[in-house]
């Protein structure tokens, strides 16, 4: 947005459009970029991206993520879904729902992480997060994985129980196959070609609509996070059809994590009814009203205080081993 504004703080209308600009301190790394600041001027109001960090993980891979209030605890490690990466979040973690260290990654494969030589398995995505906990000291972590992300927290909590404090699991894939999901052919350039293609902004506006997100609602700098992440989806491209995890529920609950669910009432990938069917009461559900896919997109206001209720759900259960 374009905003002009004199020393006496008045905000002006520029090209027909009347500005209103809210002003709260932030931290550093939050911190918006203006440009072209002068009495009278257009200024810039540019959403920065979190600052990148990068760890090399035992399996030779490169991981990207970005780290909120380093030094505190508990900590918590947001996955991210299908065609995106750790930026997805950036509106999340802008203004963290809850007190603590917050580690957002790239799986690998996506976004600015390390592609990995061969195509990868649900179990290597699970291997990956296990090293990262130890790279980065973050071992009793709480994973929030939303989607796709949500599959693998839940794939890494079964398999890796003593190393994850706890769950939560947004629009999680797993549960259920997705339907009304794009298919992949079994050419990869094809693939590339495609993901490429439906990263133009009048594919991503359409796909946003689809999963329940009104894209006037979502910020210029979002929209070109999510172009981002979607275009750099490279193991995306070659995996063939969507990762499948048997028994997800059942191998999830017995690792006896706390673990609490958070879903959009109007979820057409992975729709609310069943997925409450599978879980059969055996961990809580926060159902979003009127939300689809991405809620924290869709509802921001009404994800914050629902993950705030899931959080000290964690905090408070027997086995939480968050720090």
């Amino acid at each position: 947005m374009i905003y002009q504004f004199c020393k006496s703080s008045r905000l002006l209308p520029v090209r027909g459009e009347l500005a209103i600009l809210w002003l709260r301190p932030i931290s550093a790394p939050q911190a918006f970029v203006l440009k072209g600041v002068a009495c009278g001027r257009g200024v810039v109001l540019t959403d920065r991206d979190f600052a990148k960090k990068t760890v090399a993980l035992p399996n030779g891979l490169t991981m990207a993520y970005v780290e909120i209030n380093p030094g505190a605890s508990p900590c918590i490690v947001w996955i991210h879904g299908m065609g995106s990466y750790r930026e997805t979040f950036h509106s999340v973690l802008t203004y963290p729902p809850v007190a603590a260290r917050h580690l957002a990654i790239d799986l690998p494969g996506f976004g600015d992480s390390g592609r990995p030589r061969t195509k990868q398995t649900l179990a290597d995505y699970a291997e990956a997060v296990n090293q990262f906990l130890s790279a980065v000291n973050g071992v009793g972590a709480i994973l929030s994985g939303h989607s796709f992300g949500g599959m693998v927290a839940g794939e890494t909590a079964a398999r890796y129980p003593d190393r994850v404090g706890g769950v939560i699991l947004t629009s999680a894939a797993g549960w259920m196959d997705p339907i009304n999901a794009l298919s992949p052919t079994r050419f990869i350039w094809v693939n590339r070609v495609g993901i490429w293609m439906t990263g133009m902004e009048w594919f991503g506006r359409r796909m946003l609509k689809a999963l329940g997100v009104d894209p006037k609602t979502v910020s210029r700098d979002d929209r070109r996070r999510l172009r981002y992440g979607w275009r750099r989806a490279y193991e995306m491209a070659r995996m063939g059809a969507f990762y499948h995890s048997p028994q997800f529920a059942q191998r999830l609950f017995a690792a006896s994590l706390p673990t609490a669910v958070i879903h959009g009432s109007r979820d057409s990938l992975f729709p609310l009814q069943p997925v409450r069917a599978i879980i059969n009461n055996q961990s809580p559900v926060w159902a979003i009203e009127g939300s689809g896919h991405v809620p924290f997109l869709s509802h921001p206001r009404q994800f914050s205080r629902v993950f705030r209720e899931a959080f000290a759900y964690i905090q408070n259960s027997p086995r939480s081993g968050s720090r």
